[in-house]
């Protein structure tokens, strides 16, 4: 069986039992018990995470809700599209280098009083990102987009259970086409 790595932030950790569960039989899934929080933060995290783990045929990586969060109230976000774009570029040939196939998913929406600008911004830079480098793009914000007031929780951040599992099949079917 393939070794599947989930890397990402909080949505990652919510999805990555039911990928687990769907993938059951089909590949070996796993990923770090810590949050990889923003995309810099898994970027440094991989130095510790990679050699505690199988290596990896396929890599699926979500980030960026932190590097959309409010900078410490300075009325910006956390990352700006430059170290964001920064940090996705040396992701991408750093998880490249494990041999693996790299998948990178869209970051999905929030409804947190502000418009999805921003996150469709962060989102052109990942796309942007992955198709120079010729890595396949996960739509995970066009999934939940589709239904976000029953695809969110309370919070307007995480997803809901009904959107766990249309985030984990998502995840699931996408890595299906590599298995």
């Amino acid at each position: 069986m393939k070794n599947v790595l989930l890397l990402g932030d909080s949505i990652r950790l919510s999805y990555q039992p039911l990928v687990k569960e769907k993938l059951k039989g089909k590949a070996n899934v796993y990923g770090p018990e810590e949050n990889g929080r923003w995309a810099g933060y898994t970027l440094n995290s991989l130095r510790f995470w990679l050699p505690m783990m199988p290596d990896p045929d396929i890599i699926h990586i979500n980030n960026g809700l932190w590097d959309l969060g409010d900078d410490y109230g300075f009325g910006r976000n956390f990352s700006l599209p430059v170290e964001y774009e920064s940090a996705l570029e040396r992701l991408a040939v750093v998880l490249k280098r494990t041999g693996a196939t790299v998948v990178f998913a869209t970051t999905t929406p929030t409804k947190l009083g502000k418009d999805l600008s921003d996150i469709i911004t962060f989102n052109d830079i990942l796309k942007y990102v992955a198709a120079r480098d010729g890595l396949e793009i996960n739509d995970l914000f066009e999934v939940i987009n589709a239904d976000i007031d029953g695809n969110l929780g309370p919070d307007n951040l995480h997803l809901s259970p009904a959107g766990v599992e249309i985030a984990a099949s998502k995840v699931a079917e996408v890595l299906g086409k590599y298995l």
